[in-house]
Order: C-alpha cells, then structure tokens, then sequence
C-alpha cells in the first residue's frame, strides 16, 4: 500500500503545522519538517507507509538518519470506518536535532489500497 503522490504533498504540509491553544497553525518555518531533507521526508513516508499496512496497532514505525540528525516514528492507533471508507489513524511524531513535534492524522482507503490524508484527527474516530 502506498500514499498517493497528492497526499504526500498535503502531508508534508500538514506535518509540521503545530496546533496553538487558540487553534491558529504555527509558521512553517519554525517546525521540525521545515529542516527535513528530501532523504529524510523520504524515510518518513516509508515509515508512514510501513504504519498504514502494519497489521497490529500500537507498535511504532521508527526511522532514524544519522546524517542528518532527524529521525521519528509512526504509530499506528486504530482502524475505523469514516464517511463509509476504511480508515487508519496514525501518530507522527519527528525530531530534528533538539526540535520535536508529533501529532494524530486520519488516512483512508481511496479508492482501496491506495491511503489518502484525510486530515488531523484528535478524536477517536
């Protein structure tokens, strides 16, 4: 199973937005995925991918380049039906040398086999 080339596109964007209290999204400019490379967004949406067709939840997919100094992990949390489609959630957390950041997507099946980015997701589904 693959990410479609679109949603890779919206999930670099979304991945580093940090949500504030008030709801506003941080600059981009001040998040983890803003320092990434090419090699390390690589290494995520394999990570990513990995996570999405894992057959258990809970158990981390890490990535790490020492080259770098990024590394992360994608953990899958559960399956769920939304909008009538199959569905993953999947915690993205990353690291950039002494920056962090982390939070929950949603990915379905659209059409199935091929997972697309539905959004953030703090709920449970």
């Amino acid at each position: 199973m693959r990410i479609a080339t679109r949603t890779r596109f919206a999930l670099a964007l979304l991945l580093p937005a940090a949500v504030q209290a008030a709801g506003e999204v941080a600059a981009l400019k001040d998040t983890v995925i803003a320092r990434f490379t090419e090699q390390d967004q690589r290494l995520m949406m394999a990570s990513v991918d990995a996570a999405l067709g894992a057959a258990n939840d809970g158990e981390p997919v890490r990535w790490q380049n020492d080259q770098t100094g990024a590394s992360g992990s994608v953990t899958p949390l559960n399956r769920l039906t939304w909008d009538g489609l199959a569905c993953r959630r999947l915690k993205i957390a990353n690291r950039y040398k002494t920056m962090a950041g982390e939070g929950v997507y949603r990915f379905c099946e659209k059409p199935k086999g091929q997972w697309k980015l539905v959004g953030p997701d703090a709920g449970g589904g």
